[in-house]
């Protein structure tokens, strides 16, 4: 190690001079505090400091005091030699930031049993303060690391958004409007509508399993895959959503079985206000009729997309004419969990589709979104909450 001693008496200054080579260590000399402070300062690989108590316009409770204060030094071990053994004492020197005492007269064997405990506690702060080091060059890696991550996220959210329809649009006789709140950055649920013209409507929701990037890597997928092109056949007539679901669910099966699977609604809706739909492992639509009666459930259920071959996807025949609104939604909004632990559920959301039948379509999932805030307490949701509003807009019809 390397030591410096500080006495203002050469004798006693000597003798510890002496104990301390003998033991193989380096020696700095100092005859008074001052002295001492600036081959601190300027020797800051100095691990210890012997210093007497006593001494002349600088005591050793006071030049501990100063070491401590200044951090270059600040990591240094000091032990003060003193004649001194009262209580008040010790509690004065402790709380200048000694470490140990060497209480006079001493012997050559006390220095040296205080010097071994004071070079492995000095052992032990540089390990830890090497392994400080090596953390640190860690978690400045890992910010890095993190903070390049969340640019790809952000980036990745930026252009899963560039994805999605717009939300507010008039097809032929229909309206539609639409809304997706992630979970996350980036989202796992994905939509979209088509116009097939003549005022022929073809759309999609879908929820991946999971969450985060993995999902919404899938969803990102999908919604390259899933083309206005799919509803046509070669014949220019529409394909039945059913056979739509069917085709991925072909085309999504691998070996051994696939875990990223997902649920789907698909529909068309034709001019004349018959909408033909295949639910696969996707919440049931709900239908919001014309005369005011309660909202109901459309569908015939399904298994999700992936996880079973040769699965035959039912289609359900709707008539338009006597329903207002059609709702297609993911399960984020009806498992919404409120503080308790309460879901939203479909009874709450259906009697919430009857109570804003006669808002302006648009607004309608700006007030669900509303609610579901107020009943979880947050505008942080566990899912993702997609939305796909279709309204048959016979006044517009009627304009022309």
């Amino acid at each position: 190690m390397k030591i410096l001693i500080v006495d203002d008496d050469e004798i006693i200054r000597r003798i510890v001079q002496f104990s301390v080579k003998r033991l193989g260590h380096d020696v700095w000399l100092a005859e008074n505090g001052d002295q001492a402070l600036n081959l601190a300062k300027s020797n800051p690989s100095i691990d210890l400091v012997i210093s007497d108590w006593v001494m002349p316009e600088m005591s050793g409770v006071e030049l501990c005091r100063r070491i401590r204060s200044i951090p270059e030094t600040q990591h240094m071990f000091f032990l003060l030699l003193t004649a001194k053994a009262s209580r008040k004492d010790y509690l004065e020197a402790m709380d200048a930031g000694a470490d140990d005492f060497l209480v006079k007269p001493f012997d050559p064997e006390m220095i040296a049993a205080k010097l071994r405990a004071a070079e492995r506690i000095l052992s032990l702060q540089t390990q830890l303060r090497h392994k400080n080091e090596q953390l640190t060059r860690v978690n400045e890696k890992l910010e890095v690391a993190y903070n390049q991550l969340k640019q790809d996220v952000e980036a990745a959210a930026k252009m899963q958004e560039s994805l999605l329809p717009d939300n507010n649009i008039y097809i032929g006789t229909y309206h539609l409007a639409t809304s997706l709140i992630p979970s996350s950055t980036v989202s796992g649920d994905i939509y979209n509508y088509f116009n097939l013209g003549n005022g022929d409507v073809a759309l999609y929701a879908i929820d991946v399993a999971g969450h985060g990037a993995r999902s919404a890597m899938m969803s990102f997928t999908l919604s390259r895959m899933i083309t206005a092109d799919r509803f046509r056949a070669q014949n220019g007539r529409l394909r039945g959503p059913g056979d739509v679901v069917c085709e991925l669910n072909a085309e999504f099966q691998v070996t051994p079985p696939n875990f990223d699977y997902f649920t789907v609604l698909a529909a068309t809706v034709r001019a004349n206000g018959t909408m033909r739909l295949c639910q696969a492992g996707h919440p049931h639509p709900v239908a919001v009729p014309r005369n005011g009666a309660p909202p109901f459930a459309l569908g015939q259920g399904g298994f999700p997309v992936g996880l079973m071959e040769n699965v035959d996807f039912e289609e359900t025949v709707v008539d338009l004419a006597p329903i207002q609104r059609v709702a297609f939604f993911s399960d984020g909004i009806i498992e919404c969990a409120s503080p308790s632990g309460e879901l939203f559920g479909l009874d709450r959301f259906q009697d919430l589709l009857h109570e804003t039948r006669r808002m302006p379509l648009d607004e309608v999932p700006v007030e669900i979104h509303k609610r579901l805030a107020a009943w979880r307490h947050s505008d942080a949701f566990d899912d993702d909450v997609s939305l796909v509003l279709l309204e048959v807009a016979r006044d517009r019809e009627s304009q022309g």
